[in-house]
């Protein structure tokens, strides 16, 4: 079979590959392809935030398991990943949290130039529509419905009160002028209905002839010619295809996708990709590595006197009538994904910025079975030190990566989780609950029990990055301009480029990496191109 051909190939549907298809054919002499491992996601309630997790482990859903975790007791962590149109998007939380003004300027001061903060704030606000703030830090134009969950509670206002008391000042925008303090969280929403990428910006654009979606396509590996990438292997079914890019090939499958497919195609560290029997193509030992994700848990439960008087009382109720209280009202136990409310805090004096991420849930009868009607707190270390990795299982494409995040592994991050409980404690044990509190569960009385506890328990919060990461020393895999080093015809797009993962939820900074690295291969054609009339345009080779 005669391989097709385009001027950019698109690896992975997801946050960032529906953002990359999207702006790169609005060029309309661009030809651009867009391969999916997975199809669409048709399925019902998907639109439904509290019913994400009904898709974990599921056709939708990658359904990755981590290597036994040696800090957490050699427990395998399911670490899920979106597997439709969408990806990862239309499995999660919802919830839109940029991080703060360090996260980037870090990333700037690491040497990679044009990602500082008031570099990538303008892609920020070019993707969002906010239906909440209109000033200088958000969008009102973009095509990313921005808004907030439904389910607020009284329940939520003592927990600022306390906050505000424990010195955490209330803050109407966690995504404005400054991260610190608590309030609403933001999240990608329109009406109460899950909004994605793939909404916002890939289904508007399907109808151009020059964006080709090709879904079920399982990418084998990347074809490299004389240290070029020139095109892409896929299978669909058990029919083997080729297409070839005359411009670029980009990768945005995501920190677990993107470098598990560079390392089958024999990119990465020499000796641990000979060892599958892949010949190795561009030695680069930085691909697979310094992999990060928060790690949250475990909670402080706040068990109040009287459920019923607190609206928290009122039975779960069976499938199809929580089906029907969301489709016809927007209400119900799948109406939200219980994290309206929460906080970043500096929980050390050493701290610049926001060092702890916070969450609080109302758990109510209808929305929890096996927790009681009250109060959950909970939260995690923003800048997280322990770094991972992802490797080759076995050189088949078809199986499963090697996936090892090494939570606990450096001693600050269980410090400072342990921090984190004992300050949940302090909010939970707040006189504004005095009146409502019926008793705490998980309150954990020492440093060991909480230490212990948080072995047992703790678990991703699935903001997996930086295992491609850009800069310029000898461990970054891509620069500034995200082309992999050594490699013409590259780029990787995706959650796996940041530096350091960012200070929150790591949708919207990987929708912000889009909307820059669409611009930056769009910047690379115009200064490749030479006729006056074609400027702007993605030419066939750069």
């Amino acid at each position: 079979m005669e391989p097709s051909h385009f001027d950019i190939v698109i690896v992975g549907a997801g946050s960032a590959g529906c953002v990359l298809a999207a702006r790169l054919s609005e060029d309309e002499t661009c030809r651009v392809l867009l391969l999916e491992a997975g199809g669409a996601a048709k399925a019902p309630l998907i639109a439904a935030p509290g019913a994400a997790k009904f898709f974990w482990d599921t056709e939708l859903d990658w359904a990755f398991r981590s290597e036994p975790q040696r800090h957490l007791n050699g427990r395998r962590i399911l670490l899920n990943r979106g597997k439709c149109i969408g990806g990862s998007g239309t499995i999660n939380w919802s919830a839109y949290v940029r991080g703060n003004r360090g996260d980037y300027d870090h990333w700037a001061q690491l040497g990679c130039t044009g990602w500082g903060y008031d570099d990538v704030l303008p892609f920020f606000r070019k993707s969002e529509c906010n239906a909440i703030h209109d000033d200088e830090w958000h969008g009102r134009e973009g095509p990313l419905h921005v808004g907030e969950y439904n389910g607020r509670h009284p329940l939520h206002e003592m927990y600022f009160e306390a906050l505000e008391d424990l010195g955490v000042p209330r803050n109407l925008d966690l995504n404005g002028a400054r991260q610190e303090g608590c309030g609403y969280h933001q999240g990608t929403l329109l009406n109460g209905v899950r909004f994605t990428t793939a909404n916002g910006f890939l289904e508007p654009a399907l109808d151009r002839p020059n964006l080709t979606v090709e879904s079920f396509a399982h990418v084998t590996g990347l074809v490299v010619d004389k240290g070029r990438v020139t095109g892409v292997d896929y299978a669909v079914g058990r029919t083997a295809k080729r297409t070839m890019a005359d411009a670029e090939v980009i990768l945005a499958a995501g920190a677990i996708g993107s470098p598990h497919i560079l390392l089958l195609s024999g990119i990465g560290p020499a000796d641990e990709i000979a060892a599958h029997g892949i010949a190795p193509v561009h030695d680069l030992t930085g691909v697979g590595r310094h992999l990060r994700d928060h790690l949250a848990r475990p909670s402080i439960e706040i068990m109040v006197k009287d459920p019923e008087a607190m609206g928290l009382g009122k039975a779960m109720p069976d499938p199809d009538t929580a089906k029907e209280m969301f489709e016809k009202h927007r209400t119900g136990p799948l109406s939200t994904m219980q994290i309206e409310a929460g906080a970043f805090a500096r929980l050390r004096e050493s701290d610049e910025y926001s060092s702890a991420q916070l969450f609080c849930a109302a758990t109510s009868a209808e929305r929890f079975r096996d927790m009681p009607p009250g109060l959950s707190i909970w939260g995690y270390v923003c800048r997280p030190r322990s770094e991972g990795t992802v490797k080759l299982a076995t050189g088949s494409p078809f199986d499963r990566p090697a996936i090892d995040p090494n939570y606990f592994d450096d001693p600050d991050d269980l410090d400072r989780s342990v921090e984190i409980v004992e300050f949940c404690r302090e909010v939970a044990n707040h006189k504004v609950f005095d009146e409502v509190r019926a008793g705490l569960r998980g309150a954990f009385g020492t440093r060991e029990e909480i230490v212990a506890e948080a072995r047992d328990v703790a678990s991703t919060c699935w903001h997996y990055t930086s295992t491609c990461r850009m800069g310029t020393d000898d461990e970054a895999v891509v620069g500034p301009d995200l082309r992999v080093k050594g490699l013409d015809g590259l780029r990787v797009c995706d959650a796996s480029i940041m530096p350091t993962i960012v200070s929150g939820n790591t949708n919207a900074a990987t929708i912000m990496i889009a909307e820059k690295g669409a611009d930056l291969i769009r910047a690379g054609a115009s200064s490749q191109t030479t006729s006056a009339s074609s400027e702007g345009r993605i030419p066939r080779r750069l």
